[in-house]
C-alpha cells in the first residue's frame, strides 16, 4: 500500500484533514484543530483490492471527501478538487496498523471519525450523518517524531501547537526562544529516553502520565486521547537542548535555562525531585538532529525514535555513535536528494517515492512516513564526517571509511563500489552550560530547617516562603556580596502528608525552589 503522511483528525469537525499540505478551514471559517489527533496516512495511487477509490482532498477545506457527490464544504458551497490532484482511496473493513471506526457523511461527503459523534458537519444542523456508510479504516503512523511542539515563554512549558491550549491566567500559550519548534518522539521509546509522557487535551502541555497533575485549565490534566510520548533523560545528547525539568506538583515539563516558570498548582514549579531531560530542536545548522550510526550494520538510522531493527534481528547498536544531522525539507545545493527514512528499520535509504532497497527482513523499505532528505556531497559540511556511501543492494547510507564493511542483506557486506562519497554533519558536544542560576540547599532536623541559597543577586533582598498545605510562613533576608544567604527557621514540626515547599525570590525576580520532606515551620502562636 502506498500512502501519503501528514493527515490528522480535526477535534472540531472530526474530519480527516491534510494538515501538512493544502491547509484549509473548518466550521465557521476558523482553523482546523489537530492537537489531540493521532497522525494518519491516506492511501493514494493504485487502490488496494479492499479499498474504495474516488476520494480527494478538497482544496478549500483540506478534508478527505468522496468525489462522487458535490457535498458541502466549510463555506457552504460544494467541495473543489484540482484537476490533477492526487487520487485517494479508503480501506473498507479492518486493516493492520489502521484505526477502525471511520465513516462517510452522506451530507458533507467527508470521511469523519465515527467514534466522535459530536463532530460538526459542514452542511449545518449539528452532527454528521453516517447513514449508508461503509465501515472504513485509516492507516496510522505508529511511531515517529512529532514536529509541532513549541516552548512557551510565559510558563516555560513544552506545548503542542502555537498559540494553543491554556496558559497562566487562562490565555493561550505564547511562542518563545530562538528555536520555534521541537521534535517529540511518540509510539516507541529509544535507549536513553523515558516513556510515560502525555499531552493534556486541555492545556496542551507535555506532562507525566503517572498522575492527573494540575492543569492551567483547572483541575487535573486530561490525557484521554494523547499519544504515548518519550523524551531523552539522564545523559544529554549533543544534538538535543538540555535544561528541561519536570515539576513534582503539576507534572509538566518546562525549560529552566532562563527562570522557573509559574505553576498551575500555585507559585512556581518545583523541580527539586526531577530527572534531567533534553528535547530535540526541529533543525540544527547541519539539518535535522536525532540520527545515529549503528555499530553493527554501519548504517545511518533515526535513533531519536527507537533503536530500530538491525540485520541480525536485534536492535541497532548506537552506544558508540556520534550525533549526526541530516538535511531535511529537500536537498540543498551539492546534496543528493531522494533519501527517505524507513519507519520499519529506522534506516536512511535512497529510493522513492514509496518503496526501495531491502529492509531488515528482506522486504522493501517503507518510506510512507518519511519526510524528504538530502545528503551532502560537495561542499562538505564544516566539521562533517566523510566516508559515507550508498549501498547498491540495500540502498542505505552506510559508513565505509574507505573500506567495505557492515552487515547488508543476506549476511553480505555493503556494496558501495559505485557510490559517490557523502559527508554527514556532526553535532559537536554542547559547550558547558552557564551557571544553573539560583539554587537552594536544605537541611531538615527536629531542631530547625536550614536553608542555604546561592547565585542570587548580590546584596539584595530575598523573600523566602515556606508552604505547608494552606499555611505559608515567610522570612525576609539579604544576600551577601556573592549572592548567597544562610537562614535557620525555628520552631519546626513534622511535615504533613505531601511535605512542604520552599520558594526563594530576590528583588530582580530570580527564584529557586525546594521540597521539604520531614519537617516544616510550626505555625506562629
Amino acid at each position: 500500500m502506498d500512502a501519503q503522511k501528514g493527515w490528522a483528525r480535526c477535534s472540531l469537525c472530526q474530519v480527516l484533514v491534510n494538515s501538512f499540505g493544502i491547509g484549509g478551514g473548518c466550521v465557521g471559517g476558523g482553523m482546523h484543530v489537530f492537537h489531540s489527533s493521532a497522525e494518519y496516512k491516506a492511501p493514494w495511487g493504485t487502490p488496494e483490492p479492499s479499498a474504495q477509490s474516488g476520494w480527494g482532498a478538497c482544496r478549500k477545506c483540506a478534508c478527505l471527501a468522496f468525489r462522487g457527490g458535490a457535498g458541502v464544504c466549510n463555506d457552504g458551497g460544494a467541495h473543489e478538487f484540482a484537476e490533477f490532484d492526487a487520487k485517494y482511496s479508503v480501506p473498507v473493513g479492518t486493516l493492520p496498523a489502521a484505526e477502525q471506526g471511520w465513516r462517510w457523511c452522506s451530507r458533507c461527503q467527508c470521511l469523519w471519525d465515527g467514534k466522535h459523534p459530536t463532530g460538526l458537519c459542514f452542511a449545518g444542523g449539528g452532527a454528521h450523518d453516517p447513514s449508508g456508510s461503509a465501515e472504513y479504516s485509516v492507516p496510522v503512523v505508529e511511531a515517529a517524531l512529532q514536529e509541532w511542539w513549541i516552548w512557551c515563554d510565559t510558563c516555560q512549558g513544552l506545548v503542542a501547537g502555537m498559540h494553543s491550549g491554556v496558559c497562566q491566567g487562562g490565555v493561550p500559550h505564547t511562542i518563545g526562544g530562538g528555536v520555534s519548534t521541537y521534535l517529540v518522539a511518540f509510539g516507541s521509546t529509544a535507549t536513553g529516553s523515558q516513556a510515560g509522557w502525555r499531552m493534556c487535551g486541555r492545556c496542551h502541555m507535555l506532562a507525566s502520565g503517572a498522575g492527573e497533575g494540575v492543569c492551567f485549565a483547572g483541575g487535573g490534566h486530561d490525557f484521554t486521547e494523547s499519544l504515548a510520548y518519550s523524551i531523552p533523560s539522564g545523559a544529554e545528547p549533543a544534538d538535543a537542548q538540555p535544561g528541561w525539568r519536570a515539576c513534582g506538583r503539576c507534572g509538566t515539563l518546562s525549560y529552566t535555562g532562563f527562570r522557573v516558570g509559574p505553576c498551575p498548582a500555585g507559585d512556581v514549579h518545583d523541580h527539586s525531585g526531577s530527572d534531567t531531560y533534553s528535547v530535540f530542536p526541529t533543525t540544527l545548522a547541519g539539518g535535522r538532529p536525532g540520527w545515529r550510526r549503528c555499530g553493527k550494520c554501519l548504517t545511518m538510522n533515526l535513533g531519536a525514535v527507537s533503536d530500530g531493527i538491525c540485520r541480525d534481528g536485534a536492535p541497532h547498536d548506537f552506544s558508540a555513535s556520534r550525533a549526526y544531522c541530516i538535511g531535511s525539507g529537500g536537498p540543498l545545493e551539492g546534496a543528493e536528494g531522494s533519501w527517505n527514512w524507513c519507519h520499519r528499520c529506522q534506516a536512511l535509504a535512497h529510493g522513492g517515492p514509496s518503496f526501495g532497497g531491502i529492509c531488515h527482513d528482506g522486504t522493501p523499505h517503507d518510506f510512507t512516513e518519511s519526510g524528504t532528505y538530502g545528503v551532502q556531497i560537495q561542499p562538505a559540511p564544516e566539521g562533517g564526517e566523510a566516508g559515507w556511501r550508498r549501498c547498491a543492494v540495500c540502498n542505505q547510507l552506510a559508513f565505509s571509511g574507505g573500506a567495505p564493511g557492515g552487515m547488508c542483506a543476506g549476511g553480505a557486506q555493503h556494496d558501495v563500489s559505485n557510490s559517490p562519497e557523502f559527508t554527514v554533519a556532526v553535532q559537536a558536544p554542547a559547550e558547558a552550560p552557564p551557571p544553573a542560576g539560583p539554587s537552594l540547599t536544605l537541611t531538615e532536623s527536629a531542631d530547625a530547617v536550614v536553608v542555604d541559597g546561592s547565585a542570587f543577586g548580590s546584596s539584595t533582598a530575598v523573600e523566602v516562603s515556606f508552604i505547608a498545605g494552606a499555611v505559608t510562613t515567610k522570612a525576609d533576608l539579604t544576600t551577601d556580596g556573592q549572592g548567597a544567604f544562610h537562614h535557620e527557621q525555628r520552631p519546626v514540626m513534622a511535615a504533613p502528608p505531601g511535605g512542604g515547599l520552599i520558594i526563594a525570590r530576590d528583588q530582580g525576580g530570580a527564584a529557586a525552589s525546594g521540597r521539604l520532606r520531614s519537617f516544616v515551620p510550626a505555625p506562629a502562636g
